[in-house]
């Protein structure tokens, strides 16, 4: 699907998928020249879709000979963004792009059980030994080029300025298409709904709130979300995420201050109908703010055995 004139979303579909919108694939061409951003899933037919689509694009409207992929850069190192990397730079000779500081997490996480995108209940076997096959796929990706904040990957006469933007991961990146104010947000920011953002050391909500920010200032036209729909008023988005994250802040101090003294606690007061395979990524947004809060001196948490006490700062911790 064509988005502007330089930049196309690519179907990037997977049988096995458990969150509401698959991972988005975006390419940017200018001159005969081409970005991949993010490259989805490794699995065949979800690989000979953008295949097929790359095959249909090369040099037809520019009446160029021919289009050739030089980047595909990864937002960052989830399996559902990197996976099919390393098939898509066999196939086109691309070179795979990442941030430095999220390289080393594209090879830990086909180690260790490590915060994705997906979380799945014990007793979904199948799934999760696809997750597991996904994870060393992934770590096959390993990037050819490593770029910092402000960094430039010139396209045709087109420039993709690298936002890094950590959060959701440590080296998490934006691209920004300088020309036409298009920003692709990796899982930043999605189409529909709010991004997961793990407690440290895997994420940390303070510096999330900051990349907002920092990605407030692009003043982008349209953003390119990680999943989900193209957002037409990039801004107007990142304030209601914004704002969403100073309510849940709000909520929690209250909640505390109410007596509800421990995470699990909490969980099911801020989310009082959650479907029970969802709990866990639930403690993990609950322990993120906790954590930012403790931060900024606001309230005091302790841990025994399984689970995270908390008080009001200036109060006692109950357990």
């Amino acid at each position: 699907m064509e988005i502007t004139s330089r930049v196309h979303a690519i179907p990037a579909p997977v049988k096995i998928y458990t969150g509401p919108y698959p991972p988005n694939v975006y390419l940017v061409v200018d001159g005969g020249q081409a970005a991949m951003i993010d490259a989805g899933f490794s699995e065949e037919d979800s690989l000979q879709e953008r295949l097929a689509y790359l095959e249909g694009l090369p040099g037809r409207q520019a009446g160029l000979p021919d289009l050739r992929v030089a980047y595909i850069v990864l937002t960052h190192h989830h399996f559902d963004h990197s996976g099919g990397a390393h098939r898509l730079r066999e196939a086109t000779g691309a070179r795979v792009v990442m941030h430095r500081e999220e390289a080393a997490l594209l090879e830990a996480a086909a180690r260790d059980e490590t915060p994705s995108d997906m979380e799945v209940p014990e007793e979904m076997k199948e799934v999760r030994e696809r997750i597991r096959r996904w994870r060393e796929e992934a770590a096959r990706s390993r990037p050819d080029i490593l770029v910092d904040d402000n960094d430039r990957l010139r396209v045709g006469s087109a420039s993709l300025r690298v936002v890094h933007a950590p959060g959701h991961t440590a080296g998490h990146i934006c691209l920004f298409l300088e020309e036409d104010r298009v920003l692709f947000s990796g899982d930043n920011v999605l189409g529909m709904g709010t991004t997961a953002i793990a407690p440290p050391p895997h994420g940390d909500m303070v510096q999330y709130l900051a990349s907002l920010r920092k990605m407030q200032g692009l003043e982008a036209a349209l953003l390119c979300p990680g999943h989900g729909p193209v957002v037409k008023e990039p801004n107007r988005k990142i304030q209601e995420l914004l704002d969403h994250r100073r309510e849940r802040d709000e909520q929690i101090l209250s909640f505390i201050g109410q007596g509800r003294d421990t995470v699990r606690r909490l969980v099911r007061s801020v989310y009082p109908e959650l479907d029970g395979r969802l709990v866990p990524m639930a403690i993990g947004q609950v322990l993120s703010h906790l954590h930012k809060l403790e931060g900024e001196g606001k309230v005091k948490t302790h841990r025994e055995g399984d689970e995270v006490f908390c008080s009001l700062a200036g109060g006692r911790p109950k357990g």
